[in-house]
């Protein structure tokens, strides 16, 4: 019996009403989500990551799912055949990650819940007084999430799969940091003071106290609960093995984690062979500008010798936040010249938060909220400002906001006409490759101030190319943490402390580090390959359009949009 035809117009409208199904309950199941995203939606809400939250998520992706292969792709065009591929991946590597039981070994120093906490608290909105008693009811709901957390952190110990000693020893000192600073010097206590003046003084101040004894009442107890149970059950039950791969199950996780962060079928063994070509290649170039500079020695003690230059540190927290803005107004001036749409919504550079500096990278970004009550944000490291060298600060630029991160998220937030779950995807490999690809951009463009800003950027190259080899060498060949400390140390002018950092964040997140010249290497790839077929047709901002004008994809649906282009 012949398959009835598909009407184009029935398998559209199924795909976009189960794609907006899909981004509706994901907002459901995460409040915490909608307040980062700037979405006035379950104020009163925390997110639950209990036993039972993850079956009711699972259930949902088996079931959508189970809907989505029912939409054959043949009865698909244009947007809608991405919005199937791109929506089937993010439902079935949902589905397998549940089966790896990362919870159960989730102590994470960048993000995990006791910081996720601090955050809701910063990020409330506090427009009328009703959303001071959201917030109130958040605080309230702090003890389960942190018991929740507790209870993950419990199994993984009976089961064998437990957190790494470095990630146990900073969020350890974390919690104590937390629980011993006093209320009205945290985020939760702060937030009283955020109250708009618009608001009546009765107003105001039945919420202040309504916001302190909440946090008093719920929040500190919770916390240091948490702080009880790091020190004392988990005392000493910590892995000293690094890599995932020496808990139960870690292998098959971490090979899942390579292709869930790449979107590549790259086995880790492939991946680290990369690594090791491209850090040569790096290095090699880094070593030439040395031996323009007049340099006869190698590498490390040309790196040392610029890194010891009091000339490239600066003094206060506020110069170097002056100069990477000066650096970002620089690049947003010439970003007209290849590339054909920019975003409407702006971006801003502010210090990371003061809780958060001591174990963080050198910068990161965070995207704009939906409705424009706050911009993107490049967040920069500026604590012991004398200790951060000033070359890598315009690579670091171009990569934190333009052209790099806030550019291409900010752009995906405006495509209006796409499903809301792809405005906001998030595919590492392509958002990081992305940025990582255009710091070589801005080389191309001129944008460099000098030799040693080129260098900075060439290490920033070779930082990543570092990362496939130390993440691969660590969670799949059994590298210590000191073996990689000493192949970043190789190519770092900065302080040791941001090594240490580094490596720490990749054993915290196994497999997201090599994104970033995995992506790169791919964008790069397509887009000479695109010039050698289009000739003379072939332009820059073109080329950055239909790479952009999709939001976040994985490679290979990337890949097959350039061949599209190119007339395939």
């Amino acid at each position: 019996m012949d398959t009835p035809a598909v009407d184009p117009a029935d398998a559209s409208r199924a795909l976009a009403a189960l794609a907006a199904e899909h981004w509706e309950t994901s907002l459901d199941e995460s409040p915490q989500s909608c307040t980062a995203l700037g979405i006035p939606r379950g104020l009163d809400r925390l997110d639950e990551d209990d036993d039972g939250a993850r079956a009711r998520r699972a259930a949902r992706w088996e079931a959508h799912r189970a809907r989505l292969e029912q939409i054959p792709p043949d009865g698909l065009a244009g947007e809608d055949r991405i919005t199937r591929t791109v929506l089937h991946r993010i439902l079935t590597e949902s589905v397998e990650e549940l089966r790896h039981r990362g919870w159960e070994w989730a102590l994470d120093p960048l993000a995990g819940p006791h910081l996720g906490l601090l955050e809701v608290a910063e990020r409330h909105p506090l427009r009328e007084p009703s959303d001071a008693e959201a917030l109130v009811r958040r605080y309230g709901a702090v003890g389960k999430a942190l018991g929740d957390h507790e209870a993950n952190l419990r199994a993984g110990l009976a089961s064998g799969r437990v957190a790494p000693v470095v990630a146990y020893q900073r969020v350890l000192a974390q919690v104590r940091a937390i629980v011993a600073t006093p209320l009205a010097e945290t985020a939760f206590g702060q937030a009283a003071g955020r109250l708009p003046a618009a608001w009546s003084a009765t107003d105001r101040a039945r919420a202040a106290s309504a916001l302190v004894e909440a946090a008093e009442t719920h929040v500190r107890p919770a916390y240091a609960r948490l702080l009880q149970f790091l020190e004392t059950e988990y005392a000493g039950r910590a892995r000293h093995a690094v890599g995932v791969s020496a808990i139960p199950g870690g292998d098959a996780a971490y090979r899942f984690a390579v292709r869930r962060h790449t979107t590549t079928t790259l086995t880790p063994e492939r991946v680290h062979e990369i690594g090791v070509e491209e850090l040569a290649k790096n290095e090699a170039e880094m070593l030439a500008i040395a031996r323009a500079e007049g340099h006869a020695g190698d590498l490390r003690s040309f790196l040392d010798l610029v890194g010891r230059d009091r000339r490239h540190r600066l003094g206060t927290r506020e110069e170097v936040l002056e100069r990477y803005r000066s650096i970002c107004r620089r690049m947003d001036a010439r970003l007209p010249e290849v590339f054909k749409r920019l975003p409407s919504r702006g971006y801003e550079v502010r210090p990371l938060e003061a809780w958060r500096e001591k174990d963080a990278p050198a910068a990161y970004y965070f995207p704009p909220a939906l409705d424009g009550s706050r911009p993107g944000v490049f967040y920069a490291n500026t604590r012991d400002p004398d200790t951060w060298p000033t070359f890598e600060f315009e690579a670091l630029s171009f990569h934190e906001a333009v052209p790099g991160h806030h550019l291409q998220i900010a752009l995906a937030l405006d495509l209006d006409a796409l499903p809301e779950f792809r405005r906001h995807g998030r595919f590492t490999a392509y958002v990081e490759g992305w940025a990582h690809y255009t710091e070589r951009l801005a080389d191309e463009l001129g944008a460099y101030t000098g030799p040693l800003d080129r260098l900075g950027m060439l290490a920033a190259q070779a930082w990543r190319a570092a990362r496939l080899v130390v993440d691969t060498g660590m969670h799949a060949l059994g590298w210590s943490r000191g073996q990689a400390m000493d192949v970043l140390k190789r190519i770092k002018a900065g302080p040791e402390s941001d090594v240490a950092n580094e490596v720490d964040r990749y054993i915290v997140w196994p497999g997201q580090a090599l994104a970033y010249k995995v992506g790169q290497r791919t964008i790069t790839d397509l887009r000479e390959r695109a010039r050698r077929r289009l000739g003379a047709k072939f332009t820059l901002a073109g080329f950055h359009d239909v790479v952009l004008r999709h939001g976040a994809l994985p490679l290979s649906s990337l890949e097959d949009l350039v061949r599209l282009w190119e007339g395939d």
